[in-house]
């Protein structure tokens, strides 16, 4: 007698034997007993949970009521007489509307030998469109003996119009405790000798299917001989042991980028597939998130030795770092899987999982942020002004304005003052933000393009008024909100602007030359700024705006963009490039 695999010689023969379907078995159970049995069935789950083998188990019940168990522990022989009332169709190879036209005219017929006459069909959700239309009426409204059991992996491909008209089941994958548990049932009844931890990876490996993890056994029996090993299991399966990915982690607290590129080399060379070798670490960290969260490995499935290792070494990770790596796997997998140098990805990514940073609570850092100096960095250099003097120094010029003597030499340039007191700016970025020093222009700074002469106002050259260059710096911010709020474009424009000299009435407004549009755009509308500066700053001032080179002449725009300010302060802030590793925000598009 020819060799009958496992798989099929332990099908479950009663609904007693069904493993993980408790919900389904029950329900038919209880309809059989109550004579309340539907008329069509839809069986709705993953492969090798136990569809077609429920069918089959509600196909001989049918016809066999008037047993107190429905006939279920009937022999096979005893079964016989049913078979040419139970009708399987696979779906897939059956598809068309010929094949539906001819099963409408078949239910007419009476069954031969029992009371229903049972169509299953496998893969339903493969017939086509018109199939489906063809099956409609007689679905809806069968003769009384006859009795539809429909099997599908993919329930969404069926149209509503069929689920509308049937009873549905949706089965489940099965626990992984439960497959170990009737596989070691199996195995001890067929003289199997097999340890739990094995069984353990044979049900994983299965992933919530009876009929593969009976299979998988039945090949390790054919690969092993006599007692059944768990590295046997892992040869076989070519899976990866528990202990090397306990071996990386251990890696990555060390932060050892040498043996972390061996130990990636490892892993390539021994032939492992790196998309199971990802999905194993993926499980790993969350293996080592749960026992960090619940401060217990109860909830694992695996072996006692393995738990104890997760409760060993869980207490190195915290739960949000955890997180961090389980989201840094998960982006990398698409990358993996279509590179074409596999190796240096899986290289780079083992690099990044231990060079990331520990993560911080929000609150930490918001509390270092306030708590952080806000003048400069060094207590020898006392803060800046908020901006130039209204007035050149003796002897010196500057650009665009009215000369008092011979220029200095160019060979022995005489340095500008940072403010009015001749201070350096503040260090820090944060202070740099409320307070901008404008420096004065040197002898070397480039001459500006020529301004017009200043307006003379009321007869005098110089008129007098009640503010200076310096209040119009610290309340520029204030200037541009106020413009904003009467013209958002023009706002955007004057904020490349920069407040440069102070000549009577007239405010001379400097705009790098890779800004002249925007310089023209505020020309146009001089009458709406100097409103505002005469709103905000009780200054009847007039506007004038020149072309400076910033970066020759050291001066630095005092509103920046959020993108400016962002590459300005993430290089010299701790806490914000902190903050930037923290989120994995590099990058601001």
């Amino acid at each position: 007698m020819s060799y009958v695999v496992l798989a099929r010689k332990w099908r479950p023969m009663n609904f007693e034997d069904m493993v993980g379907q408790d919900h389904v078995t029950r329900t038919l159970v209880n309809a059989l007993k109550q004579d309340r049995l539907g008329h069509a069935f839809i069986f709705a789950g993953p492969r090798g949970v136990g569809k077609t083998t429920t069918a089959r188990l509600l196909a001989k019940a049918v016809n066999n009521k008037d047993k107190p168990d429905f006939g279920l522990t009937d022999s096979v022989a005893e079964m016989e007489h049913q078979k040419l009332d139970v009708i399987e169709i696979d779906g897939a190879s059956n598809r068309g509307i010929d094949e539906i036209r001819n099963l409408r005219e078949s239910v007419r017929i009476a069954p031969a030998s029992s009371d229903f006459k049972v169509y299953i069909i496998d893969e339903f959700h493969m017939l086509s469109k018109e199939a489906f239309n063809a099956l409609l009426k007689t679905l809806e409204e069968p003769p009384s003996h006859v009795l539809f059991i429909f099997a599908t992996t993919e329930i969404h491909k069926v149209p509503l119009t069929i689920l509308s008209r049937c009873q549905r089941f949706d089965f489940k994958r099965i626990p992984t405790l439960q497959i170990a548990d009737q596989l070691e049932k199996i195995a001890k009844s067929e003289k199997i000798h097999i340890d739990r931890e094995s069984l353990l990876s044979i049900a994983r490996k299965a992933e919530g299917g009876m009929r593969d993890a009976i299979s998988i056994m039945d090949q390790i029996v054919s690969f092993s001989d006599g007692e059944i090993t768990l590295a046997q299991v892992q040869q076989s399966l070519g899976l990866i042991s528990d202990e090397l990915y306990f071996e990386f982690t251990d890696l990555m607290l060390d932060r050892d980028d040498g043996k972390i590129i061996a130990f990636a080399q490892n892993i390539f060379q021994q032939g492992h597939d790196l998309m199971n070798f990802l999905h194993g670490l993926e499980a790993h960290f969350r293996n080592l998130m749960i026992t960090r969260a619940t401060d217990s490995a109860n909830l694992l499935e695996a072996s006692d030795y393995i738990k104890n290792l997760y409760l060993e070494k869980a207490g190195g990770f915290e739960t949000r770092d955890l997180l961090h790596y389980l989201d840094l796997l998960t982006q990398h997998e698409q990358m993996l899987k279509f590179s074409e140098n596999p190796q240096l990805v899986l290289e780079l990514l083992l690099l990044k999982l231990a060079h990331k940073p520990l993560s911080t609570d929000l609150d930490t850092l918001l509390n270092m942020l306030n708590n952080m100096p806000s003048g400069p960095a060094s207590p020898e250099a006392p803060e800046a002004g908020p901006g130039p003097v209204s007035s050149p120094p003796a002897g010196g010029s500057r650009p665009g304005g009215k000369t008092g003597g011979a220029p200095p030499s160019r060979t022995s340039p005489t340095p500008a003052p940072a403010g009015p007191t001749g201070k350096e700016p503040p260090k820090n970025m944060f202070a740099a933000l409320k307070k901008t020093p404008f420096p004065e222009a040197s002898a070397t700074t480039p001459a500006v393009e020529a301004a017009p002469p200043v307006p003379e106002t009321d007869g005098s050259k110089s008129a007098e008024i009640a503010v200076t260059l310096e209040e119009i710096a610290a309340k520029w911010r204030q200037v541009i909100a106020a413009v904003k709020s009467e013209k958002i474009a023009l706002a955007s424009f004057l904020q490349d602007g920069v407040p440069y000299q102070l000549n009577g009435q007239v405010l001379q407004i400097a705009f790098d030359p890779k800004t002249t549009f925007h310089m023209d755009h505020v020309k146009k509308n001089a009458p709406i700024i100097e409103g505002v500066l005469r709103n905000t700053l009780k200054a009847p001032l007039k506007i004038d705006c020149v072309k400076v080179a910033f970066t020759e002449a050291g001066i630095e725009r005092q509103v920046l963009s959020p993108e400016e300010v962002f590459e300005s302060m993430k290089d010299k802030e701790p806490v914000l490039k902190k903050i930037i590793e923290l989120f994995d925000c590099e990058n601001m598009d």
